[in-house]
């Protein structure tokens, strides 16, 4: 069994040096990457990973209250991540071919949350910490003021981030590092429930459903009118053809199908109205009860994200083939699985993968063993053996 040794050059670079060590670590991932093409003949399946953010702390020697609040620091770790990830995954992203390297103007994955209300903080390591919300005490939309672009929640730190980086990039890197603001992606029931508590989303189903309905709509519109606004200040002009949604708390059976259908789909629909043809969808939940019906709501989506806690084959059986699975695999699963655990779970993608597309994200990568040498041996090897079973 191949034993594969954590590179630690990324750590080492200095840093006026590291966008140039980008483009050659990333021509030797390409290099590899193409003895793969060769050696797996045909069409393959594509193969992503990539490290959960509270990794990265402890690995670069930050406190990420830091990163979210420090340009310079943000380039710095972005570049020397991407190093570090070209270095140690054997997946098939290869850093790109173009001179302009893409990195995020972040100030936490929840900045979204905070446009309604909610107070977020972060411990050194990443790991977030919620306020309890006026609305989850009261079931009274007035709680919840509308959201401003420009001065809700997070908004000025994540502007001030993302001005930061662009002023950075052309003093220090003549443009050569391009920003991406990021998209209001996440669905309305993420929102809900994160304010009011899932408890209380329950009984608002039973109770209030009235207000169940107007809290969820309420969300969708300010959505829209965030995403409008983005627009406008990224000088871009919004004629949305296509949107996509992420909504995590779409998992059976903590949202019974009935839910689904009387409270969400309505919700959707009021999105895909305003923002365009709903063509992506997320969850990190268990969706074969819904899913059916979510496609046949939503007929556009032709690619769908299925998490690691769904029966893969019992999936593909009541999807249409024309539909392509992407397939996230649990953290622990890859990084705490036995051989042969991987290998049964690895014939079942062989067999789907004969009647649709597929792809495999081996996800969210953290620290498990004592030596985080030893999480990506096992990551390299789970990757080596999907691309044995499944090609």
């Amino acid at each position: 069994m191949i034993k594969y040794t954590m590179n630690t050059t990324a750590m080492k670079i200095p840093s006026d040096k590291l966008l140039g060590a980008l483009k050659e670590h990333s021509e030797k991932k390409q290099e590899y990457l193409e003895k793969i093409e060769k050696t797996y003949s045909g069409k393959r399946v594509r193969i992503s990973s990539y490290l959960e953010n509270i990794v990265l702390p402890e690995l670069f020697g930050f406190d990420m209250n830091e990163l979210y609040s420090n340009p310079e620091l943000a380039i710095e770790m972005e570049l020397r991540q991407k190093i570090f990830w070209l270095d140690n995954s054997l997946d098939d992203s290869d850093g790109g071919k173009t001179d302009i390297v893409n990195i995020n103007g972040s100030v936490g994955m929840y900045f979204d949350i905070t446009l309604f209300g909610q107070k977020v903080s972060h411990d050194r390591s990443g790991v977030p910490y919620f306020q309890t919300h006026p609305v989850s005490q009261k079931p009274d939309l007035s709680l919840i003021p509308p959201v401003d672009f420009y001065s809700s929640g997070e908004m000025p730190p994540l502007i001030k981030m993302y001005n930061g980086i662009q002023k950075i990039s052309g003093l220090k890197y003549n443009n050569r590092i391009s920003v991406d603001f990021p998209s209001f992606i996440r669905g309305p029931l993420d929102v809900y429930i994160q304010l009011r508590g899932y408890e209380n989303f329950v009984a608002d189903t039973m109770e209030r459903p009235g207000f169940t309905c107007a809290f969820l709509e309420f969300i969708a519109d300010q959505r829209a009118n965030w995403n409008r606004e983005r627009c406008h200040f990224l000088n871009q002009s919004y004629q949305p053809e296509s949107t996509f949604i992420a909504d995590d708390w779409i998992n059976v059976p903590f949202i019974s199908p009935g839910i689904f259908r009387k409270f969400v789909i309505p919700a959707y629909k009021r999105i895909e109205k305003q923002e365009g043809i709903l063509k992506g969808f997320h969850t990190c939940g268990v969706i074969t009860p819904i899913v059916q019906e979510l496609l046949s709501n939503f007929p556009h989506i032709k690619s769908l994200d299925v998490s690691g806690w769904n029966d893969f084959e019992k999936l593909d059986r009541v999807i249409d083939p024309s539909v392509h699975f992407h397939l996230n695999f649990i953290n622990t699963f890859v990084l705490t699985g036995t051989h042969e655990e991987h290998r049964e779970k690895l014939k079942q993608i062989a067999r789907i993968r004969k009647r649709r597309g597929v792809s495999i994200c081996v996800q969210a990568i953290v620290r498990v063993h004592d030596d985080f040498a030893e999480d990506l041996n096992r990551m390299n090897r789970f990757i080596e053996l999907a691309r044995d079973l499944t090609s």
